[in-house]
């Protein structure tokens, strides 16, 4: 259990501090000032709570149902998280140089005064479809035995939320100084490949392993 807890954490690690939309909503929400970057970051943790509950009562009613819906959702998610390992890898090596490692935040209908930064951070949040993606594929990759299957993701979850708040702790206190530390494309690179990487690994070990012992 402590082995497999460990992976589940480094992963958790690799996805919270690659950057992706919610932090870039975190960024552009922060010239308006702390406190509206603060409150983005409240309306994203309610929004990924929200997909986690979600995730955890789906993912444990498929495994429950049948060893084979277990066993594809494996296969699935290892896909998965080896197609975005691929496609970070890709990018980092790109030839053409990341001109900004930042993806474009979403746009609002009013640039000033539109809806609030929390209402924000919660829908796009909601609507991003790799949040619930990712919930889905990584959940069923660790046995945390002897827990039931509910405790196990219900635990993953709320491991996965605290990583999530506390990075976003982390990016509210020097926001300026990650922010800059994130554009410069040589380190957008060296992030990008290393999280590239260490997806692929956990994908392929997780693949190979279902389908020895399948």
């Amino acid at each position: 259990m402590v082995e497999q807890l460990t992976a589940f954490v480094l992963t958790c690690l690799v996805v919270v501090l690659v950057p992706g939309p919610d932090f870039a909503l975190v960024i552009r929400n922060a010239a308006r000032g702390p406190k509206a970057a603060a409150t983005a970051v409240a309306g994203i943790m309610v929004g990924n709570s929200i997909l986690a509950a979600l995730a955890v009562l789906g993912v444990t009613a498929l495994l429950g149902a049948s060893e084979a819906v277990g066993t594809g959702i494996r296969i699935a998610g290892a896909a998965y998280l080896l197609y975005l390992g691929a496609r970070a890898l890709a990018e980092a090596f790109a030839r053409t140089p990341l001109k900004n490692s930042l993806p474009a935040a979403p746009v609002s209908g009013r640039q000033r005064g539109g809806s609030s930064p929390f209402v924000q951070g919660m829908v796009s949040n909601l609507l991003n479809p790799k949040v619930a993606v990712f919930y889905l594929s990584l959940f069923p990759q660790f046995n945390l035995a002897p827990l039931p299957p509910l405790a196990q993701h219900a635990l993953m979850a709320g491991i996965f939320l605290v990583i999530a708040l506390a990075w976003y702790v982390l990016v509210l206190s020097a926001l300026k100084n990650v922010t800059g530390f994130l554009a410069r494309p040589r380190t957008s690179r060296i992030v990008v490949g290393s999280s590239g990487a260490v997806l692929a690994g956990v994908g392929g070990t997780i693949l190979t392993q279902t389908l020895v012992s399948a």
